[in-house]
């Protein structure tokens, strides 16, 4: 009996280790993003990334690989929202899953965000955005041509 209670106190300090790392991996990535850093951002993630934001924005889709995040999503993200900010309010951990809740603000809108984030290998693989689409419609910006 002790002997499975020291293996389950084991595998429980194991997960909480991964956890709070997970989270640590996480929180760097929001730092480097909101830094503008985009090599420090990109050595967080795998090669085969896959960053997914939903909705009918200038930056939506599924893009595979850093590059075309840095390229298709953060190039874009200035343009159309040039006071867009992150605030994290909670960090969740499931496994290998991260969800973090953030506040969002730009165009002097603030809302509320989901981001998921899968991590492998003790990188991020899969990013979702489950954004407030309508807020963000409301406070972008339509840059002159």
């Amino acid at each position: 009996m002790k002997k499975l209670l020291l293996v389950c106190l084991l595998m429980f300090h194991h997960a909480a280790i991964a956890a709070d790392d997970h989270e640590a991996l996480v929180m760097q990535a929001y730092a480097t993003f909101g830094n503008g850093d985009a090599e420090g951002w990109a050595v967080l993630h795998t090669e085969d990334l896959v960053f997914t934001i939903f909705g009918d924005l200038p930056q939506s889709g599924v893009h595979e690989g850093t590059d075309a995040v840095i390229n298709d999503v953060f190039a874009v993200i200035p343009r159309y929202w040039p006071d867009f900010a992150l605030e994290p309010i909670n960090v969740y951990s499931i496994g290998d899953k991260i969800f973090v809740h953030n506040r969002q603000h730009s165009g002097g809108i603030q809302s509320e965000t989901m981001h998921m984030f899968e991590i492998r290998d003790g990188k991020i693989a899969r990013f979702t955005a489950f954004d407030d689409t309508d807020a963000l419609s409301r406070s972008m910006i339509v840059p002159a041509e």
